[in-house]
């Protein structure tokens, strides 16, 4: 389990590595909160290596959504998983957020 950040230009990659939960939270916060207020900053939320999400990664994708404006167009959410891609169509994420 972990998240990792990485910054191209105005491109902003998180990649959650394992279960993406509560004990996310604060690792996830951290990587975005820095480059909120930077002008045309974009999220791209990389869950190739992610297995397995609960609530709180909803809530913690909510709160980005929030921070951002509610700009769908600021995160996209790439590398879905099909398990992980069922809790998000469950929770009706695919129509708040950019998923490939």
């Amino acid at each position: 389990m972990g998240v990792e950040c990485q910054v191209s230009g105005k491109y902003v990659t998180i990649s959650v590595d394992g279960s993406f939960d509560v004990s996310c939270y604060d690792m996830f916060n951290n990587s975005y909160k820095s480059y909120l207020d930077q002008a045309g900053s974009m999220f791209i939320i990389d869950m190739a290596r992610t297995t397995y999400m609960d609530s709180s990664a909803l809530g913690m994708l909510l709160l980005l959504r929030e921070r951002t404006g509610g700009d769908k167009k600021r995160i996209k959410i790439v590398n879905v998983g099909k398990p992980v891609m069922e809790i998000l169509k469950v929770a009706h994420f695919d129509q708040l957020f950019d998923i490939e």
